[in-house]
């Protein structure tokens, strides 16, 4: 996998827009909409909405965060190791780059770097 590749498919803004944002909107709107046909005590409807809604929020900038991260550790690894960096990537299998360990997969690609090229 190219490096332009793992930005679009995995560190863009539509990535997470599509892959979090929107799904947890429709998980929020299930969830009021599934608190509604329990009870209709507008006090009580109102309070599972907070808590709801919060956690949804939670949970979005959570995974914003970390998209972030992973974004700034791509970033730094192109500006100090460019060559070797793009050498790892596209020998990586498309099955090791998910995006549960994507994280994990730069982190040890760079210490693997690092440890051959010293740190610049």
């Amino acid at each position: 996998m190219s490096p332009a590749e793992l930005e679009r498919n995995f560190l863009s803004l539509r990535c997470w827009l599509e892959r979090c944002v929107l799904p947890s909107a429709a998980v929020l709107v299930a969830a009021l909409w599934a608190f509604r046909a329990v009870t209709d005590q507008t006090q009580l409807l109102n309070q599972n909405a907070v808590i709801a809604g919060f956690f949804i929020l939670y949970f979005v900038l959570v995974r914003g965060g970390h998209t972030l991260m992973i974004r700034s550790l791509h970033n730094d690894l192109m500006r100090r190791y460019e060559a070797a960096y793009r050498a790892r990537l596209l020998a990586l299998p498309k099955a090791v780059l998910r995006r549960r360990n994507l994280g994990f997969t730069l982190t040890a690609i760079k210490r693997e770097l690092i440890t051959e090229f010293g740190y610049k």
